[in-house]
């Protein structure tokens, strides 16, 4: 019996696994929720070629804006690479923000990147990423940095 009860309280819990994250450096909004293929310990596993899957719930917009524009950089050391994002997803509210632009200062949203075929530097390091997305004013409206490594 105690076993049944165990498992059952253990569900939820693997149902709702989480990236941990931290704020970024510059200081803006984490989402609620974040999972990022389905990662739940640092350093997170990814690997060349295959799907990005990054979902962030419950972002809370610092602005009014009409348009988000995504980013990634990947850090080593004082080392910061930029990673090309495909234009069909750098805009974010085209690929991903629901319920969708233009947004209100406060509300709240939920951003999903699919980035296919992704293709990092094969880096034999823990880097750290960062996602974030920047409004039209330039304001960066949610950041999320993890530690990653890159695996073939």
């Amino acid at each position: 019996m105690f076993k049944y009860l165990l498992l059952v309280a253990l569900v939820p819990a693997l149902a709702q696994a989480r990236t941990p994250v931290r704020q970024c450096g510059n200081r803006a909004p984490l989402p609620e929720f974040v999972d990022i293929n389905g990662c739940t310990s640092m350093p997170c596993q990814i690997r060349n070629g295959e799907t990005l899957d990054a979902v962030g719930e419950g972002i809370v917009s610092p602005v009014a804006t009409t348009r988000l524009l995504t980013y990634i950089n990947v850090r080593v050391g004082i080392i910061t690479l930029p990673i090309t994002i495909p234009p069909e997803l750098e805009d974010a509210c085209l690929a991903g923000i629901e319920p969708g632009c233009p947004l209100a200062a406060g509300q709240r949203f939920n951003f999903r990147l699919l980035m296919e075929d992704l293709e990092l530097p094969n880096l034999a390091l823990t880097a750290r990423v960062e996602v974030g997305m920047r409004a039209d004013d330039g304001t960066v409206v949610s950041c999320v940095e993890f530690d990653a490594r890159v695996v073939r």
